[in-house]
């Protein structure tokens, strides 16, 4: 049974009891502390294995990554949640850890800062300054982590949050990341493919190698965030044989914004790599390329990223056409080419057509279905609104009734005209289906009487000769009428 509010525990050799629960996870639940503010404890439910964790604790204990918290304007900003001591339970069994009390209320995930509409609607920060800052702080906190020989493994902008005020990154849930320990690597067990390097697509992560994994995931963060969220392996494909999902992108290397075209994957039109300096893009290639040992370090994309961060370098200016923009020197707005390209898209747009009535089925039945208009009850006048300060209406000579009568509105007039029409073409329709058969019936009976009449008239070959020359002009005519009044006559009955 896992340890709930209220109880005792043991920090250390110092007696406490954990206070309000915060916050309750998959492994274990977060508690207040109510003897020390800066401090929180996690407790792991009572279905995981203490014992799978309590080397892991003691190994995280024993070396620790210098990441010190940062006071700035009275306010501590703590950079990563990472144990301080181990939690035991009455009878001195491992139950958890404490770590540094994080103020998550002012903190957001970095997920949110990636779209510019998405961050504008949360009061984010959306320059290119800011997003280069924030860069700058995960490759620091990375760096330090990897001093240490410690991985995030499953690295994705979802799993980072940000001081809104400071811009610095703060790492939570690091008893998932992989630990390195005392002759003993405890690997983490999750990972996320849209951010998995391609050697490990198509075979399983080993330890060796989730250093380069952790270095391929910071430069797809990185480039992300600079780059209006776009994905380094999203595009437009050449050819079908591209694979359409990010994780098949990955495993065949179709990186498109290199200094290099690729061949098989052309990049987004909204791209802003174009506009990044070449320094920066080669970091990028050097990440995405083939050899995963010429991976940039953390520690790399940190000092590169400084560089830019400071305002004192010159080496980001304010934008003379957009002062909400920031562009690299020597670069053009990548944020004002992508505005103008979404606009001159938008403009282009065809509109949407108007939806057309289905045609109605063929037959007789269609005839009958004319749409008759039917008329709207008028509008009562209404009484205009009195102001204040204002002039009464004047009376009107005429009650409204007797105007209405008097002066009827055009649109009422175009009704009734309307209305009247529609009566008498269903009129003259059904009157045409009653009509047009008895026609066709007593020409059909006449022709067959004089058809008879010729055929006993004959007396001389020349007549017979005769009488079939008009019988079969006859038989033509007939067959003409038949067409027109079966098929002719139906469509167009159809289409008035």
């Amino acid at each position: 049974m896992s340890l709930v509010s209220g109880q005792t525990i043991l920090i250390g050799s110092r007696r406490s009891r954990l206070g309000k629960l915060i916050k309750s996870g998959g492994a274990g639940s977060v508690y207040l502390l109510p003897d020390d503010a800066n401090a929180v404890a996690k407790i792991y439910h009572a279905r995981v294995d203490p014992p799978s964790y309590t080397d892991r604790i003691e190994a995280m204990l024993d070396l620790r990554p210098h990441l010190p918290d940062q006071i700035e304007g009275g306010k501590r900003y703590v950079q990563i949640a990472w144990p301080d001591a181990v939690v035991r339970d009455e009878r001195g069994k491992f139950a958890g850890f404490t770590m540094p009390a994080l103020d998550v209320d002012s903190t957001s995930e970095l997920e949110q800062v990636l779209q510019e509409r998405q961050a504008r609607a949360a009061g984010l920060p959306v320059g290119l300054g800011h997003k280069i800052t924030l860069a700058a702080n995960l490759a620091a906190v990375l760096a330090a982590l990897h001093q240490q020989h410690h991985c995030v493994v499953d690295l994705k902008p979802v799993n980072l949050r940000f001081y809104r005020a400071s811009l610095y990154i703060a790492l939570l849930d690091c008893d998932g990341f992989s630990i390195q320990g005392r002759g003993r690597r405890y690997s983490a067990p999750q990972y996320t493919p849209d951010y998995l390097a391609p050697e490990y697509q198509a075979h399983k992560l080993d330890e060796a190698g989730e250093e380069t994994q952790d270095r391929f995931a910071l430069a797809v963060v990185i480039f992300q965030l600079l780059n209006f969220g776009i994905h380094p392996y999203s595009g437009k494909p050449s050819s079908d044989r591209v694979p359409t999902d990010i994780p098949g992108r990955i495993r065949e290397r179709c990186y498109a914004y290199g200094l290099r075209a690729n061949r098989i994957m052309a990049p987004s039109p909204v791209s802003a790599h174009a506009s990044m300096p070449r320094e920066l893009r080669g970091l990028f290639d050097r990440a995405f390329g083939d050899t995963p040992s010429a991976r940039p370090p953390s520690s790399e994309w940190r000092d590169a990223l400084r560089a830019y961060a400071q305002p004192s370098s010159g080496r980001l200016v304010v934008c003379g056409r957009n002062r909400e923009h920031q562009h690299y020197a020597g670069q053009p707005c990548a944020s004002c080419i992508r505005l103008d390209l979404l606009s001159k898209t938008a403009r282009k747009a065809k509109p949407r057509p108007a939806t057309q009535p289905q045609d109605l089925p063929r037959g007789w039945a269609a005839v009958m279905r004319t749409p008759v208009a039917t008329p709207q009850p008028r509008p009562r006048p209404q009484p205009a609104p009195r102001r204040f300060g204002a002039r009464p209406p004047l009376p009107s000579s005429m009650p409204p009734s007797l105007l209405q009568q008097q002066m009827p509105s055009s649109a009422s007039t175009t009704r009734g005209y309307r209305l009247q029409t529609s009566r008498l073409v269903a009129t003259a329709r059904a009157a045409m289906i009653l009509v047009v058969p008895l026609v066709f019936a007593a020409l059909s009976y006449l022709l067959q009487g004089y058809y008879a009449s010729l055929r006993g008239a004959a007396t001389s070959p020349l007549d017979s000769w005769m009488n079939q020359i008009l019988l079969t002009l006859m038989g033509i005519g007939f067959v003409v009428f038949c067409y027109l009044f079966l098929v002719v006559l139906p469509r167009m009955i159809k289409n008035r």
